[in-house]
């Protein structure tokens, strides 16, 4: 099941800074900003850190 739905990946004044503003399944929207060379480079820093994000989460569920 997706997570998240990503609206809008964009530039900063900072160069090589991204924004990325999602909806999450509740429906809520978020940004997050990353370091990345271009959009879709962005896209998958941003992909990559939701995974490690929502890995964590449920390796702090599990019981000891």
């Amino acid at each position: 099941m997706k997570k998240f739905d990503v609206l809008s990946i964009e530039p900063t004044d900072l160069g090589n800074h991204w924004v990325i503003t999602y909806r999450i399944a509740n429906g809520e929207i978020d940004k997050q900003s990353v370091i990345a060379i271009d959009s879709n480079d962005a896209f998958i820093v941003f992909r990559n850190l939701m995974i490690k994000e929502a890995k964590a989460k449920a390796k702090s569920k599990t019981p000891k």
